[in-house]
Parts: C-alpha cells; structure tokens; sequence
C-alpha cells in the first residue's frame, strides 16, 4: 500500500472516529460506508473504528453502572444447528444444553445480576430498552449490528459496549467466550 494511500486511509478512520464522539444517526454511518467504500475503505474497518471509539466513551459509565442495572444481548448466530432454544417474544429462551458457550456466559451473567436476552436480530434491542430501562448494556455482535445497537442504546441514553464475533456469517459464528466472562465481570 502506497504511502499516500495510508494517509487517505488514516484521513477517513479519522474522521469515522470524530462523527462516533457524536450523535451519529444510521443516515449518518450509511453515508460514511458510501464514502469508505468509495475510497477502497474496508467496511468491518469503518464499523470497527466507530465501534471502538464508542466503547471508549461508554465504557467508564458501564463499568460504574451496578450489574442489576445492566442488560446482556447475545446474538442467537451464536447457537449451534443442534440447538433446541426456544423462540419467545424476548427472544430464544436457553435450553443448556451445552452445544455452545450461551448457557455459561447466561448463568454467570445471571449470576452476577444481569438481564440476559438471546437476540434474533436488532429490533428486539429497542423493545427491551424501552420496557426494561436499563442504565447499561454489553452487546455481543458483529461489527455492522454493534453500530446498530449502539445508536439505538443512544437514543435511550443506555452506556453500551460492544463485544465483537471472532466470526461472524449469522450462523454457528463464534466469540472469544473468556473475554466476553471478563468483561461481564469487569466493574469500575
């Protein structure tokens, strides 16, 4: 890669990483992923830039925020073919039957005082925001939903921090599961 090819690069993640400090709206991140894309930007670099830097920001007052005050999404690509879930209006209700890492990281969640929802996608986020009123949240997604649920978590005035997939694809993706646990775990 050229030189002047990196700092255009480094020009557009710059300006990704100041509109994230904002009140970005899906108009707003759209508009950017026109803009990267144009400029031979990677996608994932774009969200995972916007991602970063609102973690950076929230993450202070989710670390502050007690865990009965706290909200888990998972995302339901998480489970497995086998998996045996059951779909309800908050989403897939959790058999434990142990085929993936979802009913570990629900049962300490759980355990610690967390609201834990299995997500089908991200529409559910702003049903539970609006009945369950949490102070944070700690979402499990790939990069594109965590954008998504971030601006959503904005509207609410919910601290939220995103937890990228190791491998996306919204089916059997994975999740480094230690990390997730420390970072259910982690309090100011």
């Amino acid at each position: 890669m050229s030189s002047e090819r990196r700092r255009l690069d480094g020009r557009i993640i710059s300006i990704i990483e100041k509109i994230a400090k904002k009140r970005a709206t899906g108009l707003v991140i759209s508009e950017l992923e026109r803009i990267a894309y144009r400029a031979g930007v990677d996608e994932k670099e774009v969200f995972r830039v916007y991602v970063e830097a609102k973690n950076a920001i929230y993450t202070p007052r989710f670390l502050e925020t007690p865990y009965e005050k706290r909200i888990l999404f998972l995302p339901q690509c998480l489970r497995k073919r086998t998996c045996k879930a059951e779909f309800t209006e908050d989403g897939y209700v959790c058999q434990e039957c142990g085929a993936c890492g979802i009913a570990e990281v629900k049962k300490l969640a759980e355990s610690l005082g967390y609201r834990v929802y299995i997500a089908p996608g991200g529409s559910l986020v702003e049903k539970i925001f609006q009945r369950e009123r949490p102070k944070a949240c700690l979402g499990v997604a790939c990069w594109r939903e965590l954008v998504l649920g971030s601006i959503v978590a904005e509207k609410y005035g919910v601290a939220a921090c995103g937890h990228p997939l190791l491998r996306d694809g919204c089916f059997e993706t994975d999740v480094d599961y230690e990390a997730l646990k420390r970072l259910i775990r982690a309090r100011a």
